[in-house]
């Protein structure tokens, strides 16, 4: 990547910025930083490549710096942050301008899949494929499960036929859908993400298609969607299972003709993409329910991965941890300390409902907020430290009832975070979306 390449940060909150700053650097970025609208528009004059802007700055919000932005350099790429519950803000930015946004709290992954698309300049790393060392890609595992799923991935790299990942939340889907193209004869194209479950319903047609000038309120001048942006490169649509029912028939066209017309426009366009989809969700069960169309899901599962929970492969946690210290300590900017023997004991015998990421997460915490040279018990998160103290080796039998097991974890969360599902949602490694799904999916339940 280019050192020129330089991101202007707009955050007022001090710790989040330096935090966004830390993690751009370390990946190679020029950051320009400001804490508000003033402090941003005094940059205007540097070359700056994208803009990263909250959207609450105090008394001018990040809507007014991306209106004047947007009027005074509008090539350059703004994509907007904001709290969760705020939607109706970032579609309005996205009307304004924005090319994306990203809900709070900000996941590193999430934001450099976006970079990797705004910034085409910045190369896609090589894939690392070490069968001894049980890696490849960015995953991890010397399981025979981990294995199966390795050779699954080389074999459907081979192909161009779509591709549905499956498996439950956090257990690394989208680095497989990575690792698929860049082991794929596209992988010197564009590699595009789009998250299904993170965008408000009334913007997904108009991010995965497109829309013409005077298509609705706001859009005064065409745009591309994601599936022209990834033409001649691999589409990977995640959470594909809560894509909306009623637009179901044009995706479904889209897969079968690559065709389509974009918003407003009676035109018709024409792609090359590879399509690889994810999702947490039973989408067969769905389909019973008809709550998803049984055609589409018969399109999208042409080839499978399917992904094996944390749970079912406990020996891959072991070397998982390992990497996962060495990184957040090079990301830190210190030496990875070491793991106490009875902590490791924990970790290889918790269920870990988050799956990877919730161990991921995990780690971090401890190395940010834990001992700099060894960590040990004490260092865990008070969610888990209770776990912990009530049942330090915790192995679910296999009598118990997943489902049971899932909602005792989520409740213990929600009760953790004083019945706040965003802090329960990060405590368990998964997205505040899919924990309002469980909720729901259980409100009728009276089998307790």
């Amino acid at each position: 990547m280019s050192s020129k390449q330089t991101i202007l940060v707009v955050e007022d909150q001090a710790s989040e910025r330096e935090a966004m700053t830390r993690l751009l650097r370390t990946e190679g970025y020029n950051v320009l930083a400001a804490a508000g609208v003033a402090e941003a528009k005094a940059h205007l004059s540097q070359a700056v490549d994208l803009v990263i802007t909250d959207l609450r700055l105090g008394r001018l919000s990040g809507l007014d710096l991306l209106q004047y932005w947007h009027e005074s350099r509008p090539s350059t790429p703004i994509i907007v942050v904001t709290a969760y519950g705020d939607v109706d803000t970032a579609v309005a930015a996205m009307k304004m301008g924005a090319i994306d946004y990203l809900m709070k709290p900000l996941k590193p992954d999430e934001l450099l899949v976006l970079l990797n698309r705004y910034l085409p300049m910045r190369p896609q790393p090589s894939i690392t494929d070490d069968e001894h060392a049980g890696v490849l890609g960015k995953m991890i595992g010397n399981s025979p499960a981990m294995r199966r799923v390795f050779e699954s991935i080389k074999r459907v790299a081979e192909s161009d036929s779509i591709v549905l990942i499956t498996g439950e939340s956090g257990t690394g889907k989208e680095l497989v859908a990575a690792a698929i193209h860049q082991l794929s004869l596209r992988k010197a194209s564009s590699y595009v993400a789009v998250n299904i479950a993170a965008l408000p319903e009334p913007l997904i047609e108009a991010e995965l298609f497109g829309y013409v000038r005077g298509a609705f309120t706001g859009a005064n001048e065409s745009r591309h969607g994601r599936f022209q942006a990834a033409q001649g490169g691999t589409l990977f649509m995640d959470e594909i299972g809560d894509f909306p029912l009623s637009l179901q028939p044009k995706l479904l066209r889209v897969l079968e003709s690559f065709t389509f017309s974009p918003v407003g426009s009676n035109e018709e366009v024409k792609v090359d993409v590879r399509l690889i989809a994810a999702t947490s969700r039973n989408i067969s069960e769905l389909t019973e329910s008809n709550q998803y169309r049984a055609d589409l899901y018969h399109r999208l599962n042409v080839l499978n991965v399917d992904l094996p929970p944390l749970r079912e492969r406990p020996e891959d946690i072991e070397p998982l941890v390992d990497f996962f210290i060495r990184d957040c300590a090079a990301r830190h900017v210190r030496k990875p300390p070491e793991v106490s023997n009875d902590l490791m004991a924990f970790l290889r015998s918790y269920d870990w409902p988050g799956n990877v990421r919730q161990l991921r997460n995990t780690i971090e915490n401890m190395l940010v907020m834990g001992g700099r040279e060894l960590l040990g018990m004490q260092d865990l998160p008070k969610f888990l430290s209770s776990n912990a103290t009530s049942n330090p080796t915790r192995i679910a039998p296999a009598t118990v009832n997943l489902n049971d097991l899932e909602r005792e974890a989520i409740q213990s969360a929600l009760s953790h975070s004083m019945g706040n599902r965003t802090h329960a949602a990060q405590k368990l490694g998964i997205s505040v979306r899919t924990l309002q799904r469980k909720l729901k999916q259980w409100e009728g339940d009276t089998s307790d």
